[in-house]
Formats: C-alpha cells, structure tokens, sequence
C-alpha cells in the first residue's frame, strides 16, 4: 500500500518526463515516503510512452495509463483518481514548473487533517517566475474568475494541489479543459481545505497547451460549476 499517488498527465513531453519522474522518486527516498508515481498519458505521439516503459523497468513504484479517448488534462487527472493505489493523491504537471520538493509538505498537511491542499502562486510567499506577461494576464484573469466561485481561495485553478480519495469519489465530477481543481471545489466532498505558497517557473523546454478552445473551455466549466452549486444549495434548503 502507498503513502501516496502523485499523478503526472502528460502529452507530448519527451523533453520533460524521465527529469520529472526521477525528481519525484528522489523526494520520495529522501523522505521516506512509499510513493506511486502515476502517468497518464493522452497517447502522445512522440517518444513520452517509450521514455516511462523503459523507466518502469528499474522503478517498481512507477505505473502507465496510455488513454486513445476523451483526451485532456482534466480527464487524464480524474482517470488518474480511478487508477490510483494509494488515498492521497498529488497532482503536479510533467514540465518541472511546479515545485517538486513541497510534495511531502502537501502531504504531511494532509494527514494532518486536511481534504485539500492546494499549492498556491497569489499567496504571500507564492509567485511567478519567466512569465510572458500574455499568459501572465489570462492566468490572473482565470484567477479572477475562479475567485468569484470561491472567494476564500487565492488560486482555485492552481494546477498543483493534493487531494484525498474521499473528496473525489463518486463525486459529480464533468472533467474538461485544463481546470480540474476548479471541479474539485465546486464539485468535491470535501470540508477543509489549506492553500501553501509556491513559485510557478515557466517550461524550460516543450510547449505550452494554451489555446483559445481552452479559454472557452474554462469559461464553459466556470458557468456549469455555478448552476451546480446554485442547484445544490436548492436541494439542500428543500432536505
């Protein structure tokens, strides 16, 4: 049985994964952790399922889901839940842009009693590091946007958090675009949730799956959550 699954979606990432699963593996060692390191890939044309096969052959806590459907982030994550071996998870993104060293920080906030754990860029002690001032704006303007829905959180659609299994099974979860955290919130079994700081370094290699479809994917998920929670607050009042 694992501590924990850190879940890694990836798509075309080549340059990045066998850095990032050896970073995850390292942490795990250094602290003790009996951690599964879980990829999920969208069948990624380059040589990113080459890279993991060859890696699971001298990592035995390292597992591969290649998925040919329903390709996205947020899918891959959710099916990344489904698979998991372990009751804690943590999501963290295949390019080294998050930092790999708060993994045992996140989960030790965890066990302490915590559902979610959201590692967060807009708190203080969080930032952005090599950030074209585009993204930048989209990424405060998303921010922004999230807030409304959960005005006590300083980065709902942070893509690095941690979560326990109870919050996200059998939740009504509709996973798309690059978000998933968002869905978790609104969407969740969860109670308590702790935000900790962390700085955002832009890829240095590969690149960035922003496109104006994810844009309009966001502000899709962003309606739906609300008529979800407006919904739900009617049902209760009514029970």
């Amino acid at each position: 049985m694992y501590d924990l699954t850190v879940i890694i979606p990836t798509f075309k990432e080549e340059s990045n994964i066998e850095n990032v699963i050896d970073e995850v593996d390292k942490v795990f060692m250094k602290n003790n952790l009996r951690g599964e390191i879980l990829v999920v890939d969208d069948n990624s044309p380059d040589k990113t399922i080459a890279i993991v096969n060859n890696l699971k052959n001298v990592k035995p806590n390292l597992n591969l889901i290649v998925r040919t459907s329903d390709r996205g982030l947020s899918q891959s994550v959710v099916e990344g839940f489904n698979s998991a071996s372990s009751e804690i998870f943590i999501v963290i993104d295949a390019d080294l842009s998050h930092p790999i060293e708060r993994i045992p920080t996140m989960y030790n906030v965890i066990i302490s009693g915590f559902d979610i754990v959201i590692g967060s860029r807009y708190m203080e002690g969080g930032g952005i590091k090599k950030w074209p001032l585009k993204r930048r704006i989209i990424s405060i303007g998303a921010t922004l946007l999230g807030r409304i829905l959960f005005p006590r959180v300083s980065d709902p659609v942070s893509g690095f958090f941690a979560v326990k299994r109870k919050v996200v099974l059998n939740a009504p979860l509709k996973p798309k675009g690059y978000k998933i955290l968002l869905e978790i919130l609104g969407k969740g079994y969860w109670d308590k949730g702790e935000e900790i700081p962390y700085e955002f370094i832009n890829r240095e290699v590969g690149s960035s799956k922003m496109t104006i479809k994810t844009i309009i994917e966001y502000m899709d998920q962003v309606i739906n959550i609300a008529i979800f929670m407006i919904s739900d607050k009617i049902k209760s009042k009514k029970n």
